[in-house]
């Protein structure tokens, strides 16, 4: 129940479920600031009517939960900042200004709140950003003191408010300092997190892929072997095992160059790749050999997907790298359920694989 109501109000997507959070987070806060504007209000500390101040509560909400609207709907992710950050303290800052203007000596309560409405952007506004909304912030503050000076002057005391508008302005600068060095902590961790995250896809990429084929490596085949055989125990299927090696690839390395025998090996597991499917892996075993493991797969399917991949390379056309090459394969086929065990399967593909050369080579065996 309680995770229905969370993903109701926050959604099940992690980037907008944050913006929710916080953007709620600063809505409790808010909350309880205009509870005490209430309380202002109530103590005939503001120069306005309680309806008035009604009217000015409600506009300033009406603000906010059209924000809530725009996160909660997803639109916030056509704008160029999705959280919407200095749209929120901009609105926020304007209504903190308005009780400013209307509180009478108690102006310096509403300075606090100031504080906490610029701590919300240490961890999404940059240096210029925080800097905007502080210079927007000191600079209405003072804007709203000589209004004040200018059309009613009973209500101000000019000395006390130069202090305070220049105590307001420094702790405003230090929060400016502050802000950016957190921001740009966190910018730094960020981006070491994604260097390490591309490091950790790097690794696990030349943990399970061959550098020169692209195909999976022989420990992860292994891996997947041993995970192919726990399923096909619990579920009482079967998966088969092709082991291939080239013909006479010592000649082509001799004849044509390690280069070309490079470009061999690289078509060959083109054609691998080509010929199973994408549940199927294929691996490189080590130098000219291959072995894939076909996954749900009975022996009769697995002779068609062999010969499907000597006779793609058998027919394929080397002649733009290497005029005259013609390469082969020789394939052997065995299946899990007839042994219950890797070890002896993967014996048994390479055995018949080597009577394939036998025979004459550019064959299949599977029995």
């Amino acid at each position: 129940m309680l995770d229905k109501l969370r993903t109701l109000v926050l959604t099940d997507d992690p980037n907008q479920a944050l913006r929710m959070s916080r953007h709620l987070a600063a809505l409790t806060a808010t909350f309880f600031f205009t509870l005490a504007s209430a309380y202002f209000s109530y103590s005939n500390m503001l120069k306005t009517t309680e309806v008035q101040l009604l009217d000015l509560n409600l506009i300033f909400w009406a603000g906010l939960l059209s924000i809530t609207f725009l996160i909660r709907s997803g639109i916030n992710q056509n704008f160029p900042d999705p959280s919407l950050t200095m749209v929120q303290m901009v609105w926020c800052a304007l209504y903190i200004l308005v009780l400013i203007y209307l509180l009478n000596e108690w102006r310096s309560i509403a300075i606090m709140p100031y504080f906490g409405l610029l701590s919300f952007g240490f961890f999404r506004l940059n240096f210029k950003q925080f800097l905007g909304i502080t210079f927007f912030s000191v600079i209405g503050y003072l804007v709203v003191t000589i209004y004040i000076y200018v059309n009613e002057p009973l209500r101000i005391h000019v000395d006390k408010e130069l202090v305070q508008t220049f105590c307001f302005a420094m702790t405003c600068l230090v929060m400016v300092y502050t802000g950016s060095a957190v921001n740009k902590l966190r910018t730094g961790f960020r981006e070491r997190n994604e260097q390490l995250a591309e490091a950790l896809r790097l690794n696990t990429r030349l943990a399970t892929t061959d550098d020169l084929t692209g195909l999976y490596t022989r420990r992860y085949l292994m891996n997947m072997l041993a995970n192919q055989k726990a399923l096909s125990e619990r579920e009482d299927g079967d998966f088969v095992i092709l082991f291939a090696d080239l013909d006479h690839f010592k000649h082509i390395n001799d004849s044509f160059g390690h280069y070309i025998g490079d470009v061999v090996l690289k078509d060959f597991a083109d054609i691998l790749r080509m010929s199973i499917r994408e549940i199927d892996y294929a691996s490189r075993f080590g130098g000219e050999e291959f072995v894939v493991l076909l996954v749900k797969t009975e022996i009769e399917q697995a002779q068609k997907v062999a010969e499907r991949i000597r006779h793609g390379l058998e027919h394929f056309n080397f002649s733009d790298v290497a005029p005259g090459l013609h390469v082969t394969v020789s394939i052997g086929i065995a299946n899990y359920n007839q042994y219950k065990s890797i070890q002896e399967t993967l014996m048994t593909a390479d055995n018949r694989m080597y009577k394939a050369k036998e025979q004459g080579r550019n064959r299949i065996v599977s029995e």
